[in-house]
């Protein structure tokens, strides 16, 4: 176990979040330290209460209690939101006086790993802000102080805002996957009360997660929501991940509609309202879905992963609509900005009750192309940013439009692939799209090429 005189690792300080393997390189005694230091910057910036919220991990329970009491040693205020998904801390953050919160979270990382990820003044810490964290602890600039505690029910409030806000125009059969992670607490009563049959999957909150990873954006975790929807011709599926800000989506006819098409619906709705505005999406996103908000007067703005680094963006372009490819979908429209899984499947129901036809056939609407889910090359943790170098070395002499966002993207007239290294595990990412299948496996043969040139021991197995 790490000892409470000892800094927690290094590696655990990520670039938008705190993240690790517990009792391996997070315990209750390194989670108390990260609390202290984190109530330390808070007061230094002048924020003396700090919301708290946690989801249904098996070890969030007593790292919740180290955290809070890490908090309260610093003299901070601790607000105590309980088992919420993140959404309604970020909700709290938004609409009341207690601007700044701190969660306690893996998001969709495997059942052995649990984090935290923090907001002040209702904006994402990243990079720099995180790394001050893990600095003030090695120096031991710890702030002392005794910290007040009390309890705040937000649920009740936030699905009040919701029903406010969307309205759909008919009722739909649906089927929920909570992968029994945290949403089970809030998506089958919000979508209930906005009209819909709800039809429950893995709603019962279990931090093993027993039935599959809480993690949308891969297809082997919707195969079971799949065939309820089909058994029970619902109208659609949804899924949600381990901490409740991204949305998976199945339509009627169990097809997976990954997050830059459902960007493609909710993009479309809003060109009217809001003409020339910027759509802030990731680089990991189709080429299709720029071409289509260049074509309906909009600008497109790509943009590196990363719901920090999407969330400053959206700030700084004024951007009514945000989105990964990871299922991270950030309203301004009608909403307050920060991703939020249910609020944005909500929005998409809603306009979907006012297609006539199916949830399939509106999807069919959109441009097709041959594209790949994120495909992971797992590295050493400590090399994957070495390897991007060189793969970007290699890259020197290839033809194509090299876009370095975010890692590289190349562009070709018939498609694209990506490399990017992962901002939260030990891996580098891809993703591929392209008009045909021959160009889809000509782009995937050039990026095996690539990571071969920069390293002969490492194969891309696709």
């Amino acid at each position: 176990m790490q000892s409470s005189l000892n800094p927690p690792p290094q590696a655990i300080f990520r670039t938008y979040d705190i993240r690790g393997v517990v009792y391996q390189q997070l315990n209750a005694d390194s989670i108390k330290l990260i609390g202290q230091s984190i109530g330390s910057e808070a007061l230094d910036a002048g924020i003396g209460e700090l919301l708290v919220a946690r989801d249904g991990r098996l070890s969030s329970p007593v790292l919740s209690r180290a955290l809070i009491a890490g908090l309260r040693s610093s003299g901070v205020n601790v607000v105590d939101l309980g088992i919420v998904p993140t959404p309604l801390m970020q909700f709290a953050a938004h609409t009341t006086h207690l601007n700044s919160g701190v969660m306690l979270t893996a998001s969709h990382s495997p059942a052995h790993y649990n984090g935290i990820k923090i907001v002040f003044r209702r904006a994402p810490l990243a990079e720099k802000q995180i790394a001050a964290i893990r600095v003030r602890i090695e120096k031991r600039t710890l702030r002392h102080g005794h910290g007040s505690y009390e309890t705040l029910k937000i649920q009740h409030r936030y699905v009040s805002e919701v029903l406010q806000r969307v309205c759909l125009l008919r009722p739909l059969k649906i089927v929920i996957d909570c992968g029994n992670a945290v949403a089970a607490g809030v998506a089958p009563d919000l979508f209930s009360k906005l009209g819909c049959e709800v039809i429950e999957l893995f709603c019962e909150v279990d931090g093993r997660f027993p039935n599959h990873e809480p993690d949308p954006t891969r297809s082997e975790n919707l195969t079971s929501l799949q065939a309820a929807v089909i058994d029970e011709g619902a109208d659609l599926g949804l899924a949600f991940d381990g901490d409740g800000d991204r949305v998976g989506l199945v339509t009627d006819q169990g097809n997976i509609i990954p997050a830059d098409r459902l960007l493609m619906l909710l993009v479309e709705s809003l060109a009217e309202q809001y003409p020339g505005a910027a759509v802030v999406y990731d680089v990991k996103c189709s080429r299709e879905l720029g071409n289509l908000i260049e074509k309906l007067g909009l600008q497109p703005v790509m943009h590196k992963s990363g719901h920090s680094h999407m969330r400053q963006q959206i700030e700084q372009t004024s951007a009514p609509l945000g989105g990964e490819f990871s299922a991270h979908i950030f309203f301004k429209d009608r909403w307050f900005g920060f991703d939020d899984g249910m609020y944005a499947a909500a929005r998409i129901l809603e306009l979907l009750t006012k297609h006539p036809g199916s949830c399939d056939e509106k999807f069919r609407t959109f441009p097709q192309s041959f594209a790949t889910e994120e495909i992971r090359l797992e590295v050493c943790e400590q090399d994957k940013f070495s390897l991007m170098d060189k793969i970007l070395e290699a890259a020197e002499g290839v033809t194509g439009k090299k876009l370095l966002i975010d890692g590289l993207r190349l562009e070709f007239d018939d498609g694209w692939g990506l490399v990017r290294a992962s901002n939260t595990s030990a891996a580098l990412l891809f993703r591929f799209e392209a008009l045909t299948e021959s160009a889809l496996q000509r782009i995937q043969a050039q990026f095996k090429a690539l990571i071969q040139h920069a390293d002969n021991s490492i194969e891309l197995n696709i």
